[in-house]
């Protein structure tokens, strides 16, 4: 784990992989899947990293999955709790990706100025 990683408790996909034993490619898939709910950070090079909040979806997820909910289902159920209180759902997750992206650009600047 590099600097930044051991700083802020981020986890590349092999690490998540490993310590939740869920396949890589089923991270990605869910990401795609689960588009506005599970949006992982990523550094300068595009490699995904996970925080505590992503650890805690990814779990949920896959617990839902274990009790044999269907995807729609899942997305559903965590759409309903992370769009709590929202009316306009697309609007909300299209701003919140916009906001994500400028968060992620200056978390790294930042990171990268204190080097």
């Amino acid at each position: 784990m590099n600097k930044l990683d051991q700083q802020h408790s981020l986890y590349s996909i092999q690490q998540l992989s490993t310590k939740l034993n869920i396949p890589k490619s089923t991270l990605r898939f869910w990401e795609k899947e689960f588009e506005g709910i599970l949006l992982p950070l990523r550094t300068d090079g595009g490699q995904r990293r996970y925080t505590a909040e992503h650890i805690s979806v990814v779990r949920e997820i896959n617990s839902l999955k274990e009790k044999g909910m269907s995807l729609a289902d899942i997305k559903k159920t965590l759409g309903g709790i992370y769009n709590r209180g929202r009316s306009d759902g697309e609007g909300i997750d299209l701003l919140a990706e916009r906001v994500a992206g400028v968060v992620r650009s200056e978390v790294v600047r930042f990171f990268e100025e204190g080097e």
